[in-house]
């Protein structure tokens, strides 16, 4: 079954205004009207447009506030304990690829006493590097430790929900986002130690379940997707999100992550994504062709890597069932919003098929 387009403009609307999640009151938005709601009128059409569009500046602003709050109150309780760390941001909403107005923060805390390194890098072998003979999962985990003990005398009002194994989550309280407080070390492998840009660092993040770290690079999954999207004119970020949408709108069971979704559209070929003002439709249609072309060839998509080289994309045999039903609610949509568009093909002197007519239309605002 395909998306109800009427029912979910108002879903639409709700996470990109805050209020789906309670962070914002339905009263301080029920005159704010978006760009994209005065452009079209039809369902289908002002539906892709609005899950296309970047959330509100001022909405990401919060988030960005809230973390650094965070960030702050850590970083003065562990000063107080004699240690240091770094605060970073990862995922979508400094990736700009959110699409909720009250989206989750996740906030790195990166260990500042030690961390790990490539033995054959440039630097290591110089003798950069000072050697750390304990434990780094320990010393990661009591990081952890004291990063919950000093967020639950902070934030004794919020919840300070202890039981996540990678993650420590705080919510409500005088919180406006719900913040992710990942422990973390650094990891500088041999790219990095080469280059010298954060980009290229690797994070080790604590798994306290068993327990175990494991390697991530979040700032060259954001500079790939960063440097993709100048490369289609914002298309590619239009692209990710219109995924992201209809998943959370979708009552099919689409077993993709955001991290995969983003991946899938960063492998596409930027020509097929190259967004030009008022068509935003062509970015529909260029969305429809590439995950066509991934569903009818299923060795070829196996072979898409993340944008930093680290996996497949599609690692595990659900994600292709997954992909297969992404495919097919975008298709659903494109056939939608060219239906709404058949009076302007019937209104042609010479022949054009609907997926041309995408192509063409150019939406003024």
């Amino acid at each position: 079954m395909s998306i109800d387009y009427q029912s979910s403009l108002s879903r639409l609307r709700a996470r990109r205004m805050g209020t789906d999640h309670g962070k914002v009151s339905i009263l301080e938005t029920i005159a704010k009207v978006e760009r994209y709601q005065k452009r079209v009128t039809t369902d289908a059409t002002q539906y892709t447009l609005g899950a296309m569009q970047e959330v509100d500046p001022d909405y990401t602003r919060v988030s960005n506030e809230e973390a650094l709050r965070i960030s702050e109150a850590l970083r003065s309780g562990l000063t107080t304990l004699g240690r240091s760390a770094e605060y970073l941001q990862q995922g979508s909403v400094p990736a700009n690829t959110h699409i909720r107005g009250a989206s989750d923060v996740d906030l790195l805390v990166i260990l500042g006493e030690a961390l790990s390194y490539d033995a054959t890098g440039c630097l290591a072998a110089t003798g950069w590097y000072i050697p750390w003979y304990g434990s780094l999962i320990t010393a990661v985990g009591d990081l952890r430790v004291d990063c919950e003990g000093i967020l639950e005398r902070r934030y004794y009002s919020a919840t300070v929900d202890k039981s996540k194994n990678k993650s420590i989550r705080l919510s409500d309280g005088s919180l406006k986002r719900d913040i992710d407080v990942v422990p973390a070390h650094w990891t500088d492998n041999v790219t990095y130690q080469s280059s010298q840009l954060r980009r290229d660092r690797g994070v080790h993040i604590l798994d306290k379940s068993v327990p175990i770290t494991s390697m991530n690079l979040p700032f060259l999954h954001i500079d790939q997707l960063e440097t993709g999207d100048r490369a289609t004119d914002g298309g590619l970020k239009m692209a990710i999100r219109l995924l992201k949408n209809i998943k959370a709108d979708s009552s099919r069971r689409i077993d993709l992550s955001s991290y995969d979704m983003a991946s899938l559209m960063w492998n596409c070929e930027p020509s097929m994504l190259t967004f030009h003002h008022g068509h935003e439709l062509a970015v529909l249609l260029g969305t429809d062709q590439w995950l066509e072309t991934l569903v009818n060839n299923p060795t070829f998509a196996a072979g898409l890597q993340t944008p930093d080289g680290i996996r497949k994309v599609l690692d595990e045999q659900t994600k292709f069932t997954a992909l297969a039903a992404i495919a097919a609610e975008v298709a659903a949509l494109r056939q939608a919003v060219a239906t709404e568009w058949l009076p302007v093909l019937k209104s042609y002197t010479f022949a054009i098929d609907a997926r041309s007519l995408l192509e063409s239309v150019a939406i003024p605002g």
